[in-house]
């Protein structure tokens, strides 16, 4: 995800739109079905990058009640701000402005300007904290552990939790 367009940024107000077609970059320890594609547009606001675009990827989640994996399309727009600075350097991701906002990712890597990272946040911000398979995923049995969604459980399990027996009481 590195681009040769430095010397098209120098200059302020400078704007660059890039197609963006490229695996997912590693580290967001998910899977993705294919590449990360989209729209980035960058501009030189004095020392750093406003960025802003719109990504189109494809992970692969584990269903929050089955487990099963399938396929979460995500879409999103963002607007960031990236520094103008060297990826490799520790001071680089430091700033010493208003505590409640992150630091700048620094983009530069030698002449070459790297979105790797800021890809790689914004697909890791953009993943559903829990995903389903479908809507009507009937999840599997506590008890004995059958995707009820392919089979009725056999167990015949009616115990009730002893922490919200007084509530069962409730409704005889």
């Amino acid at each position: 995800m590195r681009y040769d367009i430095r010397d098209q940024l120098i200059k302020r107000d400078s704007q660059v739109t890039l197609e963006f077609d490229a695996l997912a970059p590693p580290g967001t320890d998910v899977e993705f079905v294919g590449n990360v594609t989209g729209q980035i547009t960058l501009q030189n606001v004095g020392g750093e990058l406003a960025v802003w675009g719109r990504l189109r990827a494809v992970a692969v989640a584990e269903c929050g009640r089955c487990l099963r994996e399938h396929a979460v399309p995500l879409e999103f727009e963002f607007s960031e701000t990236c520094k103008f600075a060297q990826i490799d350097e520790p001071l680089s991701y430091t700033q010493v402005t208003d505590e409640d906002e992150p630091a700048p990712i620094p983009v530069l890597d030698g002449d070459a300007i790297d979105l790797s990272e800021l890809v790689r946040q914004l697909l890791v911000l953009h993943l559903p904290a829990r995903s389903l398979c479908r809507p009507d995923c009937r999840g599997i049995c506590a008890s004995c552990g059958a995707d009820l969604n392919e089979t009725t459980c056999a167990c015949g399990s009616e115990e009730i939790d002893p922490r919200l027996a007084p509530l069962h009481e409730l409704l005889r």
